[in-house]
């Protein structure tokens, strides 16, 4: 069973610790650091707008056939849309974690999460950097979780201990983001590491499968932001192969699974988590396109905020999505409720739905009887508080 529990992963250390960026003296610089060079796969924003830290990562990625030493991480300045000096603070804090832990430059990864614009303050990165190198732990994941948070309330962080082929193999990681949520991908940042071992090329496609099904499947708001890094290392070794890598991407799966759904239960202003799965449908694309008209609808998510089964803004969403479905065929669930199946089914399915609203988390599925194809997408409720945050986010 995932665990919220910070468990230590053997060739693992981290820190987080305040460095002075943050205006509020919170933690603000987290380093992950591997005892030796170990495999490791990213997935990054889509948003043609990217900040310097993920060309850097990306490129680095590239250039090392995805294996790495460290990770560093910076709140409160996502050091986008800085131009030439970004570029060149996101490489010198790749040098200076280099320098603190012994390893190459290009053995680096740097992520950045909070305003863009803003030029970032070196001479606290730096320092901080530094600070953090010399507080590592093999318990410190706690640390590092909540030195990368920016709006979230809370820490995110989940664990899950496994065996595989007689051993105990240990998967652990940490998550942030509370808005500009969405697909490909949202303003989040998700760190996964395994003491198992696995090849980089294998360990590549399995973390871009489970990031569809995970931190490709939230949305809050339907935005998406500049800084977006999901990265997930592994163990040095004799590679798992076969039903040994299934039974590991299942457990790897179950921990950015909790993560990505943390996120959504964070959500800026948010009071319920709604788990949304479209049906039926004659295809993948259609399955995503149904699910998202709805999970973005702000007529739908302020209904789930009053606890309001107004089943006609749903199939409302639905049918102006271009999804194919036979109207009359149409079927609408409310945790186990059916409020509508071709037509309205009557006040008592509505008071019963309304009492499945009441909980903090609950499922909505519809059913289009065109085929076989699903989508799940994890979304929220729009709430006052999520219009006060993002109003005053930079005063």
């Amino acid at each position: 069973m995932v665990s919220t529990s910070p468990m230590a992963v053997p060739g693992f250390r981290f820190a987080g610790l305040p460095a002075g960026i943050k205006k509020s003296g919170a933690p603000d610089v987290a380093l992950l650091v591997a005892d030796e060079v170990v495999p490791c796969a990213g997935v990054f924003t889509t948003n043609r707008i990217v900040a310097a830290p993920v060309t850097l990562s990306r490129d680095t990625l590239m250039r090392g056939g995805n294996t790495i030493r460290a990770v560093v991480v910076n709140s409160g300045n996502a050091n986008a849309c800085t131009g030439e000096q970004g570029a060149a603070d996101a490489r010198a804090m790749a040098a200076a974690v280099a320098e603190a832990v012994g390893c190459q430059d290009d053995a680096v990864l740097v992520c950045s999460t909070g305003v863009i614009g803003a030029p970032l303050p070196m001479e606290k990165v730096r320092a901080g950097i530094g600070e953090a190198a010399g507080a590592l732990r093999a318990d410190g994941l706690g640390d590092f979780a909540r030195a990368i948070m920016t709006t979230d309330t809370r820490p995110k962080i989940r664990s899950v201990e496994v065996e595989i082929e007689g051993r105990t193999v240990r998967v652990a990681g940490a998550s942030k983001g509370a808005g500009m949520i969405h697909p490909n991908m949202a303003t989040m940042l998700g760190f996964v590491v395994t003491d198992a071992p696995v090849d980089p090329l294998d360990l590549d496609a399995l973390w871009h499968r489970v990031c569809h099904r995970t931190f490709n499947a939230i949305t809050i708001d339907g935005d998406t932001s500049t800084n977006d890094t999901a990265l997930l290392l592994a163990g040095p070794g004799e590679p798992l192969r076969g039903e040994a890598l299934s039974a590991l991407a299942e457990a790897i799966e179950a921990v950015a699974g909790e993560l990505a759904r943390d996120i959504v239960r964070d959500a800026e202003g948010g009071t319920k988590t709604v788990a949304l799965t479209v049906a039926g449908a004659a295809s993948h694309a259609d399955a995503a396109a149904a699910a998202e008209a709805v999970a973005l609808s702000p007529l739908v998510k302020t209904a789930l905020h009053g606890e309001d089964p107004n089943w006609g803004r749903i199939i409302a969403a639905v049918g102006r999505s271009g999804a194919a479905f036979d109207p009359e065929g149409l079927r609408l669930a409310i945790g186990d409720v059916v409020i509508y199946h071709g037509a309205w089914m009557g006040p008592g399915a509505e008071a019963r739905a309304h009492a499945v609203m009441t909980g903090a988390e609950y499922a909505i599925r519809l059913e289009l009887g065109k085929g076989r194809a699903e989508r799940t997408l994890h979304t929220c409720d729009f709430g006052p508080g999520y219009v006060r945050i993002n109003a005053d986010y930079r005063s």
